[in-house]
């Protein structure tokens, strides 16, 4: 006998394939869920997973595993679709040598990769003359609260891209957006290590899955 969500599922695509913008978030991640969660009803868990994400852009930021019916595929399956959504910002930020004139910008180039970590992870962005971006690296992963970071490294990556200008950012685990004082310290060794190769420090973000702190912005660079 056929599952009455068999027919519900196919509904639900008809609906998306014809207008996207209709449909609900469960219904969304529903929809999602029916690729990993197979001969099941999922409307029941897409509703528990966004409840306990606290809203669709909670998703990347908490396990789907933790929610009765889903498992370890499904943390697998959203981390590869943040993954995919962090190379395709990297790729066209590359291929259209995408222009990095304000913090904002910085933020949705990387908040994919770091802003969602569960550990802090500290990422330099190398810009040319123009402020186009010529890559990026990651420099540190560390503890829930600490990541290592050397300047002269730093200073030599950009060296070796050709860079002449640098944005660092690093990940609050915690959500908090204040800079410690730890921040403030290696934000000053950074800025004072990249002058002597000419290489200016044009800002430093703290990144999190709700948003950014621009120390340039707030006075602190």
């Amino acid at each position: 006998m056929k599952k009455h969500y068999h027919g519900h599922r196919s509904r639900l695509k008809e609906r998306f394939s014809q207008n996207p913008g209709s449909m609900f978030d469960y219904e969304i991640i529903e929809l999602l869920l029916g690729y990993v969660v197979k001969g099941k009803d999922v409307k029941p868990m897409a509703k528990d997973l966004l409840n306990h994400c606290e809203g669709i852009s909670g998703i990347f930021g908490c396990k789907s595993s933790d929610i009765k019916g889903l498992g370890e595929e499904s943390d697998i399956f959203f981390r590869l679709i943040r993954e995919f959504y962090r190379r395709v910002n990297l790729d066209k930020a590359e291929k259209e040598k995408s222009l990095v004139d304000s913090p904002d910008k910085v933020y949705e180039f990387l908040k994919y990769h770091i802003g969602y970590s569960e550990k802090e992870v500290f990422v330099v962005l190398l810009l040319d003359s123009s402020n186009a971006v010529k890559g990026y690296e990651v420099m540190s992963e560390g503890t829930v609260n600490q990541a290592n970071v050397y300047p002269r490294e730093i200073a030599n990556k950009a060296l070796q891209k050709g860079a002449t200008a640098a944005i660092i950012c690093h990940n609050h685990p915690s959500a908090n957006l204040n800079p410690s004082n730890d921040d403030l310290r290696i934000t000053r060794k950074i800025k004072e290590g990249l002058s002597l190769f000419d290489i200016a420090l044009l800002d430093h973000l703290i990144i999190t899955a709700q948003g950014f702190l621009s120390f340039k912005r707030e006075g602190y660079l």
